[in-house]
């Protein structure tokens, strides 16, 4: 019962900040610890995709003919992820497992591609490198030699992983355009969800 009405009150605390930081917004008044803001830019100029092999992000699913050019593989609520029929599974010198394209609200958001072995994956990080720039990784990282960078672009965010645990490589793409919207859908999603909480708590505490 505690623990029930500790995450009710923090629900509540959330909606109120929600509330007061729009109400400051709204009044014109920025927050006390506004920082100039800052881009840290990543690409190499000139090589930021708007996209993938000439699929550019928000494409409608509509246009691409999916049943009979892709497969589903699998549905998480407004995400939909297929692969295509037919598909040029080498990127560079590097053997590709897997290409999975993301569409959010049947739009094109996302691209993932996965390779198997450090072999393969150091060909798709001498292919990335080549072409896009090295990128950046925490200083942590780079102490430790963890295979893990990072791309800031204006339409796009990449990522360049390996995982020395089941030894698969991935590189990953998303529209940044659409990864706003997700986070503006979930935060509504969130804010609503709090306020159902607290409705139901204040009727608990009426019986």
């Amino acid at each position: 019962m505690m623990m029930k009405q500790s995450v009710l009150w923090g629900l509540m605390l959330l909606v109120l900040g929600m509330g007061l930081t729009a109400q400051g917004l709204a009044a014109g008044k920025a927050p006390a610890v506004a920082k100039p803001f800052t881009y840290n830019y990543t690409f190499k100029p000139g090589t930021e995709p708007d996209g993938f092999r000439g699929l550019k992000w928000q494409t409608d699913i509509a246009t691409l003919d999916p049943l009979h050019n892709m497969e589903v593989l699998e549905i998480l609520g407004p995400f939909t992820y297929y692969k295509k029929n037919h598909e040029d599974l080498r990127l560079g010198m590097a053997n590709l497992e897997s290409i999975v394209y993301e569409f959010w609200n049947g739009k094109f958001s996302g691209v993932v591609i996965k390779v198997k072995g450090e072999n393969e994956f150091q060909r798709l990080k001498e292919y990335c490198f080549a072409r896009f720039g090295g990128g950046q990784r925490s200083e942590v990282y780079q102490r430790l030699n963890v295979q893990d960078f990072y791309y800031n672009g204006v339409k796009t965010r990449m990522y360049l992983r390996f995982s020395d645990i089941d030894r698969t490589g991935e590189l990953s793409m998303y529209s940044i355009a659409l990864l706003s919207k997700q986070e503006k859908t979930d935060a509504i999603y969130l804010r609503n969800r709090a306020n159902e909480e607290i409705k139901q708590w204040e009727k608990g505490q009426k019986k």
